[in-house]
């Protein structure tokens, strides 16, 4: 059987002193009984496995190294001037998360093991009894390991350098605290959140809190309080004095007991997800009884849970989703696409069939009518439609506003009117303009979603989010993550998503040529990775703009992009080889009136100071245009040599001259 470059790569680490296991394709989980503890230098054995699983990804056990492993999002590296230089001598594995892992050898003596945001924040590190996956291991969705360029693992373990002494001592300290702790988190001392400070001690004057928002609003304070790890009852505490003094009217004493105790409940780490799906609400008991149902095992057994996919495979009816992607990644364009494809049942971007026709609204507030009118237009015709007839879509040029009642019941109507059983929604930020500087704060971009969500399980319709990516992705021309996605609340949110991103920068040259990721997902467990190619065209061209859509698995776009890369690096080497050219032609024509009846060859090149490598290109493709002409060269030892002049000099030839240049 022929190895497969996972089953050589494994090898080869075992080869240079690091033990190394099989993990499941796709994933990192561990194949083996023990996992890392399976770990071996045996190369029968590695072969054994990979005979077995030839596309394994590779686990190499960290046992004697420690592994930094710094997260995307991370400001870690950049927080000290030089620490990413410092870090420099280690091999540099860029994950397929985005992340970034630093490996060095462990000194002599040391024990270090793994920990989980405790040297920074997003900064984990692996070390004795851990395990990391290396380079050309690949996960779901084709998204790869790779090495840095110039930073591979390519060093015997013990030449490995070791950590650079100020993060020596940094280790050492998470070592003794843990051992203090006898746990591996970090010790945590008393909140000092200025949120908390000002609810709990009433020092900073604050908003009325009115009849119909009490609740929600009460809920919000809680949970930013036992985020930060309040107790119960200092949770209680401060949401009496707020609700005394904010409420009007104030709420029961009893209904801010259980507040405090739907909040309470949930760990610090946990409250993020119980707000945005309002867990608090859902456990509220009134006087008459217990909200609560229940069913048996066997009725779980016996029921029929059905996902209904509108595309299979990319989306499922009843879901939120969330269409995100940076700027010129064409959100807007493929949104269109997917309303006309859902509504007129005809492929998406050409290639993924949607099961039936349904009812789509789209309602866009930034592009405005008339290029939407002009978008939608030419993707009907790329799928041999007229818009007229596309009676299924809804177009609206007005967006709602999130969280408030009257623009909620609004949409609710516009979504009854039409019998919408999807709801495309772009963009979301001029749905949530009473945000101001509050777009990562979970809580507040939480209580907008929930309005949204509501509606969804009250009117069965499928709301699409148009939202854009953070800013400053570490690789922006890779895949898109769900953790790129901007603003607090969006990933614990949506239910499925379509992540768009860029292949290669966007050259406006190009005449509305993009190369473009797309990723898809979603907690049904669908997922897959795409590369997407759009030729837009522009208004100048002779035939207008249209829409051309060619689509390709993710093996063929990383191949597609490769070929290209190296392509301009090759059109690169050639126009720099034909400057240089150039140059030299130009450094031979100064030089040669010097010798107006010619001179040999060695004598011209001594004279410009170019090598014999530069100067016979040079001097030949003067030849072939005829500026220089070939001549013969007669030497005061009457010796006859062939030599080059100027085409444009004139005077005797090389034959009838006698000189004593050098040869």
């Amino acid at each position: 059987m022929q190895r497969t470059a996972l089953w050589t790569a494994a090898l080869e680490y075992s080869q240079r002193g690091y033990a190394v296991f099989p993990c499941a394709p796709g994933t990192k989980a561990p194949l083996t009984k023990h996992g890392n503890r399976d770990a071996t230098l045996d190369a029968s054995q590695i072969d054994e496995w990979w005979s077995q699983r030839p596309n394994a990804n590779i686990g190499l056990a960290t046992q004697g190294l420690i592994v930094i492993d710094v997260d995307t999002g991370s400001t870690w590296l950049t927080e000290v001037e030089g620490r990413t230089d410092e870090l420099g001598t280690a091999p540099l594995s860029l994950t397929a998360n985005g992340g970034q892992q630093y490996i060095f050898r462990q000194p002599a003596e040391t024990h270090w093991r793994n920990t989980a945001g405790r040297l920074a924040d997003r900064v984990d590190t692996r070390g004795d009894g851990g395990y990391i996956v290396v380079p050309p291991s690949i996960l779901q969705g084709g998204r790869r390991y790779r090495w840095d360029e110039d930073r591979e693992l390519d060093l015997p373990f013990d030449q490995l350098p070791e950590p650079p002494h100020w993060l020596c001592r940094q280790l050492d300290a998470l070592a003794t605290e843990t051992k203090s702790n006898g746990r591996n988190e970090p010790t945590r001392s008393p909140s000092t959140s200025p949120t908390v400070a000002r609810v709990a001690t009433g020092s900073i004057s604050a908003n009325a809190i009115p009849s119909g928002q009490r609740n929600a609003t009460l809920a919000r304070l809680a949970g930013t309080m036992r985020r930060v790890g309040m107790s119960r009852s200092e949770i209680l505490a401060a949401l009496d004095r707020a609700n005394s003094e904010r409420c009007s009217p104030p709420l029961k004493s009893g209904e801010v007991d259980r507040i405090a105790d739907s909040v309470g409940r949930y760990e610090p780490d946990q409250i993020a997800v119980a707000l945005v799906e309002n867990h608090w609400d859902q456990m509220r008991e009134s006087d008459s009884g217990p909200r609560f149902t229940g069913i048996t095992s066997a009725e779980l057994d016996a029921n029929e849970y059905n996902l209904e996919y509108l595309i299979p495979g990319l989306l499922v009816r009843g879901q939120p989703g969330v269409i995100a992607g940076p700027k010129k990644t064409l959100k807007t364009n493929i949104s269109v696409d997917l309303a006309i494809s859902l509504g007129q049942c005809e492929p998406f971007l050409g290639a993924h069939p949607v099961a039936t026709a349904c009812r789509v609204g789209l309602m866009s507030g930034e592009s405005g009518a008339a290029t939407i009118q002009e978008t939608a237009r030419r993707i009907a015709t790329s799928k041999g439609l007229r818009l007229a007839e596309c009676d299924n879509v809804i177009w609206s040029f007005e967006v709602p506003q999130l969280g408030q009642a009257e623009q909620i019941r609004a949409l609710k109507a516009f979504i009854e009117t039409h019998r919408l059983d999807v709801l495309i929604l772009d963009p979301t930020y001029l749905m949530m303009l009473g945000l101001g500087e509050n777009a990562g704060n979970l809580f507040i971009v939480g209580s907008y979603l929930k309005s949204l969500g509501e509606l969804a399980q009250e009117t069965g319709c499928t709301p699409l989010l148009c939202h854009h990516l953070k800013k400053g992705i570490a690789e922006p021309y890779e895949p898109a993550e769900l953790d790129n996605i901007a603003w607090a609340g969006f990933q614990e949110f949506v239910r499925q998503w379509l992540l768009l991103n860029r292949r290669v920068r966007y050259d406006p040259d190009l005449g509305g040529h993009h190369e473009l990721w797309m990723s898809a997902g979603g907690s049904a467990g669908h997922s897959g990775l795409w590369g997407i190619d759009v030729d837009e065209g522009t208004r100048q061209d002779s035939d207008g703009r249209r829409w051309d859509v060619q689509m390709m698995t993710a093996a063929e776009a990383y191949a597609a992009r490769d070929e290209a890369s190296e392509t301009v690096t090759r059109r690169r080497r050639e126009r720099r080889d034909a400057a240089r050219v150039d140059q030299d032609q130009q450094t031979i024509i100064d030089v040669l009136p010097r010798f107006s009846d010619g001179e040999t060859a060695r004598a011209i090149r001594e004279a410009t100071g170019l090598s014999t490598r530069r100067f016979n290109p040079a001097i030949n493709e003067l030849v072939s245009n005829r500026v220089v002409s070939e001549c013969e060269i007669t030497k005061s030892n009457g010796q006859k040599y062939s030599g080059y002049r100027l085409e444009n000099v004139t005077g005797t030839t090389g034959t009838d001259r006698d000189t004593n240049a050098v040869q």
